[in-house]
């Protein structure tokens, strides 16, 4: 009797604990997560974007928590501008968020720090049919001749184009080219800014009107640059430099600039006047400009520029926002659905309605209130002209941006800028940017 007794407290005992471990929590060795009862998972994912989208990016992630409920999700969010992201993260990347927002031409960097996590099955599929080619491709890198597919397009919209007053600009024709926008400007005592110098994402409007002007990178199988060759310093690039030369000599024509400058010269002085009657810059300023301008504000594609003695479209870049899954994070599995939410339909509408920015969701793009609204128009419209952003030499930057600061200084100076030095500007631009392979 007394073994019997024995017995049955041991089977009671191990009831116990088979019941303590159901009740409790087991670690999944594939994840470092918690199993909850039911079997859910506990998940900690750290999504980092820039500071105007966090509230934004809050409550997409608390929708998910909503959406999946079998899980427990904790978010931490961490403030980091796209311009820099690749820099940030790629400075301790196994210490770096799991999900994040980077432009396009970062795509190569980040990928060949181990920064980025390879999109495949399901999800490849869905995101591929989802979005414009023209973003996948963005979001693409060819390793040994294959396609990979790195990244999840956000916003199609990484571009200039012109912001106008139209109280001085009555007449749209005088839109189409640089000079009639400098004469209208000059007679109304206004200016146009174009930021061309100390950035080479705007100068490069000036070289890509040319096709045949244009640079190439040669990457190993690690997708780190192998070589670079640039053809600026052709006579083609000349022309332009050219060009450049005599728009920079014109008073209406405000070259060093920055956002602040752009949007204290739509802004209204006492008298009620401005200073600007037309700039160049992005989707950024949007929101700032209509409120300076309201119904006066007007928006239009880049005009066309004298060069070579004949009206030429200026073009530029067009960039995409793109959101990456870290290479390292310790939950891919779950930051790939995550990351695909952030990009879905609903909230490339979201970021839409939130933000402005346009969409790369082929059903978004469709949608009536994104059709008609003027500015993403004129970002469809421009995308026609514009070269994808992406494949951009890392030594192309810091060159471009300087490239023109001789001619302004000359022109502060009152000293004369030669057809030779032009040549001798753009050879040290080129030499600067060119790479050999070792």
């Amino acid at each position: 009797m007394k073994n019997m007794k024995k017995i049955m407290a041991a089977m009671l005992a191990l009831l116990m604990i088979g019941s303590m471990v159901a009740c409790g929590s087991a670690n999944d060795p594939t994840t470092g997560n918690q199993q909850q009862q039911g079997g859910g998972q506990k998940y900690t994912l750290t999504i980092w974007g820039a500071e105007q989208d966090q509230d934004m990016l809050k409550a997409m992630c608390n929708a998910y928590a909503a959406a999946n409920p079998q899980n427990t999700y904790k978010f931490l969010f961490g403030v980091q501008g796209e311009n820099d992201a690749a820099d940030k993260i790629l400075n301790d990347v196994t210490s770096g968020p799991d999900i994040y927002s980077f432009p396009s031409d970062q795509i190569n960097r980040l990928y060949a720090g181990g920064a980025l996590a390879r999109i495949g099955g399901n999800i490849e599929t869905e995101v591929k049919a989802a979005n414009t080619a023209d973003s996948i491709d963005a979001a693409t890198i060819t390793v040994n001749g294959v396609d990979q597919l790195m990244a999840y397009p956000s916003t199609g919209d990484n571009c200039y184009f012109v912001y106008y007053d139209k109280s001085v600009f009555t007449n749209p024709e005088d839109l189409t080219s640089l000079d009639r926008m400098l004469d209208v400007a000059e007679a109304a005592g206004k200016t146009v800014h174009f930021k061309l110098n100390d950035d080479g994402w705007y100068l490069s409007s000036f070289f890509f009107s040319n096709p045949e002007l244009k640079y190439n990178v040669t990457y190993n199988e690690n997708m780190v640059e192998e070589s670079v060759e640039i053809n600026y310093d052709d006579p083609a690039g000349m022309e332009v430099m050219k060009s450049l030369r005599a728009y920079l000599q014109r008073d209406g024509l405000v070259a060093t600039t920055d956002d602040s400058k752009i949007i204290a010269g739509f802004t209204p002085n006492a008298e009620g006047k401005t200073t600007i009657a037309a700039a160049i810059t992005g989707i950024w300023n949007k929101e700032k400009i209509q409120e300076q301008l309201g119904d006066n504000m007007g928006v239009c594609v880049l005009p066309t520029a004298n060069i070579g003695g004949q009206q030429i479209q200026l073009s530029g870049y067009f960039g995409y926002k793109l959101i990456g899954v870290n290479g390292y994070s310790k939950n891919k599995g779950e930051a790939h659905k995550l990351a695909q939410w952030l990009t879905n339909e609903q909230n490339q509408i979201l970021r839409y309605e939130t933000r402005g920015f346009g969409p790369t969701n082929i059903n978004a793009m469709k949608l009536e209130k994104i059709v008609n609204d003027p500015v993403i128009n004129t970002i469809f419209q421009q995308a026609a002209f514009n070269r994808t952003q992406k494949g951009v030499p890392s030594q192309y930057w810091t060159p471009m941006g300087s490239l023109i600061t001789p001619i302004i200084t000359a022109k502060e100076n009152g000293t004369e800028v030669t057809d030779a030095m032009l040549q001798e500007y753009l050879d040290a631009l080129c030499n600067q940017i060119r790479k050999k392979a070792e």
